[in-house]
């Protein structure tokens, strides 16, 4: 059965950048776990993925996906401006700009077949599918740095009681990945 999981990775303290926007302390590394089981496995479960427009507009070239990104899967990007040129797609990795969250989720899901959905991003989606109950799984990864200030993962979730059970701890080098269920 096709899941939602949504994941990221913060500082200790719950953050996801610094104070400059910055997530080199969250990633010192990034390619040693590109080459992990661990992100192998979540690659190979994952039939489509979702993303904000920052996350998106992260990419210096959004052609360079197309390429060099981990998820080869149907992409579907929540915004409500969809770029003037369509990014480069290549047989397995093709892009969707879809205005709101729910919709998002819904073809997300009808792409990935009996694969998960992978919410890569940012913190605002995770937090409007959180809102909406869209979410079947948290992913978060845990680097062991005190960030002080930046902006918080699970911000802007006032008067919400989300009850989560651990499901799995998986340690990489200095990160700690832990996955968690939502109660429903």
């Amino acid at each position: 059965m096709t899941k939602v999981v949504f994941g990221m990775t913060m500082s200790l303290d719950g953050f996801i950048n610094d104070a400059d926007g910055s997530v080199a302390l969250l990633y010192p590394d990034m390619i040693e776990l590109g080459q992990t089981d661990l992100m192998q496995e979540w690659i190979d479960t994952t039939g489509a993925a979702v993303m904000g427009r920052r996350t998106f507009g992260m990419a210096s070239d959004p052609d360079g996906y197309a390429d060099g990104y981990e998820f080869q899967v149907p992409i579907f990007v929540i915004t409500e401006q969809a770029p003037e040129k369509k990014p480069k797609e290549n047989g397995r990795i093709s892009f969707t700009f879809v205005d709101n969250v729910e919709a998002a989720i819904q073809q997300a899901k009808q792409a990935a077949g009996e694969k998960d959905v992978t919410v890569v991003g940012g913190p605002s989606v995770g937090q409007q599918l959180l809102k909406a109950g869209l979410v079947d799984e948290l992913q978060i990864g845990i680097m062991p740095v005190l960030l002080g200030e930046g902006q918080r993962l699970f911000e802007h979730l006032e008067g919400m009681k989300i009850v989560l059970k651990k499901t799995r701890v998986v340690e990489t080098g200095q990160r700690t990945d832990m996955w968690f269920t939502i109660e429903k």
